[in-house]
């Protein structure tokens, strides 16, 4: 009994153990009870335990996390790291549920920005801020009218933000690679959700949840910089003039920051 509970209330443990029996686990009923068992244990943590802030869209975002979705654990780096790239566009693939627009409407309101969004789905009531854009379609198909649009809307087709968590799978994040990043201001601000996909992941808080067990997102950003990472550790590099920023934790997060004056003196 004492080694069950060890396991139970250890995430490392846990997680560990889940991982190297799934194949004898795989249909086995019990499975879902022992992490619901260990989750039930592990309270959400409150907003309140972070770092005083007096940016009120700071405080905003904080208090999202408590939302508890699957990038909630990275709002906050996600809204740390849109104020740093001060955006005059910003284009988010992938809308769902609007908790990545929630951060990109208040990055939005400080800047000024025009903000596109496209998703596959009808998410046209997430914001109704003057200058977003929801455009419904295959984000591989807009692209190809993506200058046009632009024009029509009144800016130059130059991202300084880019945030993709579509489908997270290897094909469409290489043609998503391919296809976008042409488009990117000289100094841009590229960010990825889902780059740490096992089988079982571990939120911030301790709680156990299953990921998509592929590397379809990582791997093609892998390719893109000819080199290896371990997406499973916090890894922070240089690479052709980008800055590549990981977090593993929580189905991983990646940002990546391209400076030109570290572009030239590489060439």
């Amino acid at each position: 009994m004492n080694r069950i509970l060890r396991v139970l209330t250890n995430p490392d443990r846990l997680k560990k153990s889940l991982n190297a029996r799934w194949q004898t686990y795989r249909h086995s009923r019990w499975q879902p009870y022992r992490m619901a068992l260990h989750n039930r244990f592990i309270p959400r943590l409150p907003s309140e335990t972070a770092p005083c802030t007096d940016l009120t869209e700071m405080k905003e975002v904080r208090d999202r996390v408590l939302k508890d979705t699957d990038i909630s654990d990275h709002l906050p780096d996600l809204f740390a790291a849109a104020l740093a790239a001060r955006p005059k566009l910003i284009v988010e693939l992938g809308v769902r549920g609007g908790e990545s627009a929630f951060v990109f409407e208040r990055i939005s309101k400080l800047y000024g920005s025009h903000w596109v969004s496209v998703d596959i789905e009808d998410c046209s009531r997430i914001s109704s801020y003057p200058n977003w854009y929801f455009v419904q379609s295959d984000d591989i198909q807009f692209s190809k009218q993506f200058p046009g649009f632009c024009r029509e809307s009144g800016f130059e087709p130059s991202i300084d933000l880019l945030f993709i968590d579509t489908s997270h799978l290897y094909e469409h994040t290489v043609l998503e690679i391919s296809h976008w990043f042409p488009f990117l201001a000289p100094e841009c601000h590229v960010l990825f959700h889902d780059t740490n996909q096992a089988l079982i992941v571990q939120k911030k808080d301790g709680k156990l949840v299953y990921g998509a067990d592929n590397r379809g997102v990582i791997a093609p950003i892998e390719e893109y910089f000819g080199c290896k990472f371990d997406e499973r550790s916090d890894f922070t590099t240089v690479r052709q003039g980008w800055i590549i920023t990981h977090r593993a934790m929580s189905h991983g997060f990646t940002a990546l920051h391209r400076l030109p004056e570290l572009l030239t003196r590489e060439e």
